[in-house]
């Protein structure tokens, strides 16, 4: 049988850690941030190259784009034509994510031209069909190579631009790219950021990639940076290391009162929130000293003030 304690602390620290990792949302968002994907499909991609490409984007949205309608996704593919993949999907439950998966895996292999102008044109057209209440838009374009048709590069991303674009960030592959053009004609805001931890979304970031299998890491790195979402690795930790607390500690701490359990709790949750825009690394160590400090302090109470009293100062 669940003890008082127990049933006080979950009550506590469900939602309390639910809002410091930023991995689950138990109510619908109330604004929506538009993501936008321009992929290259031209002939130096190459068929290989482009299933390993739209792959790598279909897990990484369907590991790290919440189900909650806070995100809403548009994908273009570009060679010489154009090929708008998914339309304002709103991802508001696991079906349309799933659905966004297939269409992004499914987007055939078009193999001549770079027409970037033209891609950039498809989406502004998708973006400006949704009925959203939007908040933000990002674009991220992945390319191997450099604009060889089409309407004009830059007056289409400058038109994106003006129609309410906020950040444009850049997956260069191989080299065959015009690192100085994507940078300093494409990246938006500039100066585009081109060392993690990126400060996105003040400025645009470019990742060079050397093949398309590095992009698979680059785009999980991409949609992780603005959707917020931290390692897998570090969700792992941080839940090892609160159960090993919380079974150390239970029968010390489960007759202190709810105050205490309350400021602990809270407090390790705003060391976690606090620092989810530095590195994993420092994230992690902020909130294991919370945790640590919080201990102490119900050690303290208990040990020298008894059960019944206040937390120590």
């Amino acid at each position: 049988m669940i003890s008082g304690y127990l049933r006080r602390t979950a009550a506590v620290a469900l939602p309390v850690l639910a809002i410091a990792t930023g991995v689950v949302t138990t109510t619908p968002a109330q604004a929506t941030v538009q993501l936008g994907f321009l992929l290259d499909s031209s002939g130096s991609i190459g068929s290989s190259n482009w299933t390993t490409i739209t792959t790598g984007l279909g897990n990484a949205v369907d590991t790290l784009i919440p189900v909650d309608g806070s995100y809403e996704i548009s994908v273009v593919t570009f060679a010489t034509t154009t090929s708008t993949v998914i339309n304002h999907l709103l991802i508001n439950s696991v079906a349309a994510r799933t659905a966004a998966v297939t269409a992004i895996e499914a987007a055939p292999y078009i193999a001549t031209n770079t027409h970037m102008g033209d891609a950039f044109n498809a989406l502004q057209t998708a973006f400006a069909a949704s009925t959203a209440s939007i908040t933000a838009t990002y674009v991220n374009l992945a390319t191997d190579g450099v604009p060889n048709g089409g309407v004009d590069t830059l007056t289409a991303r400058n038109a994106i631009i003006a129609a309410g674009v906020d950040n444009i960030s850049v997956e260069a592959i191989g080299s065959g790219v015009d690192a100085s053009f994507l940078q300093n004609s494409v990246c938006y805001p500039g100066p585009c950021d081109t060392t993690a931890p990126y400060n996105f979304p003040t400025q645009g970031f470019y990742i060079a990639v050397d093949s398309a299998s590095e992009y698979v890491t680059a785009i999980q790195t991409k949609i992780r940076t603005v959707v917020n979402a931290p390692e897998p690795a570090t969700l792992a930790l941080l839940g090892f290391g609160l159960s090993g607390i919380g079974l150390a500690r239970l029968r010390r701490v489960r007759s202190l009162p709810d105050s205490c359990v309350m400021a602990a709790l809270c407090g390790a949750a705003i060391c976690m929130t606090g620092s989810r825009s530095r590195s994993i690394a420092l994230a992690v160590r902020v909130a294991a000293a919370g945790l640590v400090a919080a201990t102490r302090r119900m050690d303290s109470q208990y040990s020298h003030n008894g059960p019944a009293g206040a937390c120590a100062p």
